[in-house]
């Protein structure tokens, strides 16, 4: 009777630790950090949207060079109104009709009059003292810019997808940790009930290894729901399925780090994207500043005007008899001349402009000046860390194997009644401490790695590192 209750507990928990294993076994698909950072680069709308920003000032560029082409205008008009006209001058304000000649009466005549006329106008800013250089090279400034906010929003992603997979590695680890932690309190459950079943072991043992095995239950539940956490949110950047993926644990063992660490410089690019969207902004306001001291400099054009013209108002001042009578062109005339056009008080505008830009250039030379420092002190503050992480990757092992020695001996030791199940418990919770220990410092390595490579300029050269 014993031997089949035995047999039906082994297999209640084989059936346990069947399902608390199956969402890792079934259907995984493992991710590796190379591919999960490229899936999140190709599919995150925000890089499509800094990539059209892009394309748009490559347009813009394009259209600012067209900017140095003529206006011609090709018109042709058929009006009728009257035409009664009175000397004197007056400023059309651009809605005035033009009645052009006198009506050949002296009373008013308000009958109407056909006009037919067609023209041409040509108008030609040739030279303005480089003010169409200066608009072309701020254009180039603001595409600069543009293509800046993308390295550097690629850069930010990639860089925030690696910190989330490398916390998502440490988590599945430390999910597995706290899984073989369930496992040990069982089977030290079982075997204790055992034993007070027949006899050898009081009864407050058995209720006391109870509660060490919920208390290792609920650690599991909660390292699952900071894992699975970290996996939907992954999941969210890259396009992965998260009810399937894992991550790639096949470098973990691997002699990575310290290969890496003798390749990667240990001071910041001067081509950081960060670095680089501060410059740009920089040589954008230079450009900003020159195109003002080129705008308001004085201007020469070509104008030119031909135009045929057919009126229904005969030479003696005879009204038509119809329509068709102010039909066909009759004169032909043309105008040309070169224009010469400064407005003196601009001087004035263009004074307070580039002052304004100047300070505004300061201003954002100071701005790359306080970000390099940024950037120089995580650098700084990386390589200090690294050393000490090291230290600890060296002492952790030691550690761990002397907990899971202690552990195996105590519990030995109580299986044989030369213990008290408290020495078993705490020796537990030592290998678990080691056990964790362990996974964070690796963490902890690995994200020291990756920071320093991304300040350096070769966070793709990390990255390769991790493809398979």
């Amino acid at each position: 009777m014993d031997n089949k209750k035995y047999r039906h507990i082994r297999l209640l928990r084989m059936l346990f630790l069947i399902q608390l294993l199956l969402p890792f076994i079934s259907f995984a698909q493992t991710v590796n950090l190379y591919d999960a950072v490229n899936n999140a680069v190709k599919n995150y709308p925000l890089i499509h949207q800094r990539q059209a920003e892009v394309s748009a000032g490559q347009a813009h560029v394009n259209t600012v060079k067209g900017y140095r082409l003529p206006a011609l205008i090709l018109q042709d008009q058929f009006d009728m109104g009257t035409t009664n006209t009175l000397q004197g001058a007056y400023f059309s304000l651009g809605i005035v009709p033009s009645t052009p000649g006198g009506s050949g009466t002296v009373a008013p005549n308000y009958k109407p009059n056909p006009v037919n006329i067609a023209l041409t106008s040509l108008q030609w800013e040739f030279y303005n003292f480089g003010y169409y250089n200066a608009q072309k090279k701020q254009a180039e400034a603001q595409l600069g810019v543009n293509e800046a906010v993308l390295d550097g929003d690629t850069y930010l992603l990639k860089e925030n997808l690696i910190s989330l997979y490398l916390d998502w590695l440490k988590k599945y680890r430390l999910l597995n940790i706290q899984n073989e932690n369930m496992q040990r309190a069982q089977m030290i459950l079982t075997a204790i009930r055992a034993m007070v079943m027949s006899g050898l072991k009081p009864g407050v043992d058995s209720s006391t290894a109870r509660a060490v095995y919920e208390d290792a239950h609920i650690a599991y539940l909660q390292a699952l729901d900071e894992y699975n956490y970290d996996k939907i949110t992954l999941s969210s950047y890259t396009g992965f399925n998260a009810a399937s993926i894992i991550p790639d644990t096949s470098f973990i063992n691997a002699t990575l780090p310290e290969g890496m660490l003798q390749q990667l410089p240990d001071s910041v690019s001067d081509n950081h994207p960060l670095l680089d969207f501060y410059r740009k902004q920089y040589e954008l306001q230079k450009a900003d500043n020159f195109t003002i001291s080129r705008k308001y400099l004085p201007k020469f054009s070509l104008n030119s005007t031909a135009w045929v013209k057919n009126s229904g108002i005969s030479y003696d001042g005879t009204y038509p008899n119809g329509i068709s009578d102010g039909l066909s062109y009759d004169k032909y005339n043309y105008v040309f001349g070169v224009v010469f056009t400064f407005n003196l008080f601009d001087l004035r505008h263009r004074s307070d402009q580039q002052k304004e830009g100047r300070f505004y250039a300061v201003a954002k030379q100071d701005a790359l000046k306080t970000q390099q420092l940024n950037l120089d002190r995580m650098m700084q503050q990386a390589n200090a860390a690294y050393a000490t992480t090291i230290e600890k990757i060296k002492v952790i092992p030691v550690q761990l194997y002397s907990a899971r020695q202690a552990y195996e001996q105590q519990l030995a030791l109580y299986r044989s009644g030369l213990n008290t199940l408290l020495e078993v418990t705490n020796a537990q919770f030592t290998l678990l401490q080691a056990e964790t220990n362990y996974v964070i410092t690796q963490d902890e390595l690995l994200q020291l790695l990756y920071i320093r490579a991304g300040l350096s300029g070769q966070l793709d050269f990390f990255l390769q590192n991790f493809k398979r």
